[in-house]
C-alpha cells in the first residue's frame, strides 16, 4: 500500500511540475510549458470524452469495480492482505 501511495504522489508532482513557472520568476510560461498544457488539455479532453457514460462503457466499468471489491474481500478473508 505505502508503494502505490508513493507511486501516486510522486505522479501527482511530475504533473504539478509540469505546470510550474519557469525559474526566471516572471509569470509567462517557457515555450516547452506551453507545449505541456497544450498536450496536457487535449489528453484531459480525450479522457473525458472516453468516460463519457453510454450503453457499453458504464456496464463494463461496473462490473471491474465489481470484480476488484470482490477480489479485496476475498484476499482479506484469507488472510492475503
Amino acid at each position: 500500500m505505502e508503494f502505490l501511495t508513493f507511486m501516486a504522489i510522486s505522479f501527482l508532482l511530475v504533473i504539478g511540475l509540469m505546470f510550474a513557472v519557469s525559474s526566471e520568476g516572471s509569470s509567462n510560461p517557457t515555450p516547452r510549458q506551453i507545449k505541456n498544457r497544450i498536450i496536457m488539455r487535449r489528453k484531459w479532453r480525450k479522457f473525458k470524452k472516453m468516460l463519457a457514460v453510454d450503453e457499453v462503457i458504464a456496464p463494463f466499468v461496473g462490473g471491474l469495480i465489481l470484480i476488484f471489491f470482490i477480489t479485496v474481500f476475498v484476499f482479506k478473508v484469507h488472510g492475503v492482505i
